[in-house]
């Protein structure tokens, strides 16, 4: 008698697991950026209107812009990048308020006219602020003055004819110093040395000037 053996057959492999499909990225980020730009714009335009408007409302105004973002995350999107955003800003408003409160706001103008009427620090908190020297005459003189504004725009205008050393130090903005341009985040200070269109002469100023947040200009 004949056994025939039969053979197991062979089970074939169970298919793959189907691929989860693309997460699609959250719009709620842009939507975030444009909303504060937006609110940015508004809120420069009623400062241009003439209405007084303190530096650390920009701030204020992002900060809450981003944390409707966060609200509206909790339900709709994800854009979890605007944590960080949110906390480094709030790290920012809190002493540009303190600043505010520590120093004048708004905008400043000293226009000295003689050497005799130079002060050795000039300082301004929040705002614009202009130091015109064009009237003062350093013939003969070497003379050191520092000019300080925490957040806003600093003027600085010298005379035609002095010998100018000045030390820039712009940390999070722009600077144009006697023809030289740099920008950004985190610069390093720099010093621009001009003696002036007459060559050498006409007395020698140091100038420290610095600008926490914001735009620094020295020209003559």
């Amino acid at each position: 008698m004949t056994i025939q053996q039969t053979l197991p057959r062979s089970v074939p492999p169970p298919p793959p697991p189907a691929a989860p499909p693309p997460r699609q990225r959250s719009v709620l980020g842009r939507v975030v950026v444009f909303a504060s730009s937006l609110a940015l714009g508004v809120l420069g335009m009623v400062d241009l209107a003439g209405v007084s408007v303190r530096g650390s409302a920009y701030l204020a105004m992002v900060v809450a812009v981003v944390g409707a973002g966060l609200l509206t995350g909790a339900w709709y999107g994800r854009a979890r990048w605007l944590i960080a955003v949110g906390a480094a800003l709030t790290l920012l408003l809190l002493p540009a308020m303190g600043v505010e409160r520590a120093g004048p706001a708004g905008s400043t103008t000293w226009r000295p006219t003689t050497i005799e009427q130079l002060v050795p620090d000039y300082r301004a908190g929040m705002g614009n602020a202009i130091l015109d020297l064009s009237l003062v005459d350093f013939t003969g003189h070497d003379t050191t003055l520092r000019v300080q504004v925490s957040m806003g725009d600093l003027e600085v205008i010298l005379p035609a004819d002095v010998d100018a050393v000045v030390d820039a130090d712009v940390s999070t903005g722009n600077a144009e110093v006697l023809g030289t341009a740099w920008g950004g985040l985190g610069q390093q200070p720099r010093t621009v040395t001009d003696t002036g269109g007459d060559g050498p002469g006409g007395g020698t100023l140091t100038l420290h000037a610095r600008v926490g947040m914001g735009n620094l200009e020295v020209r003559r």
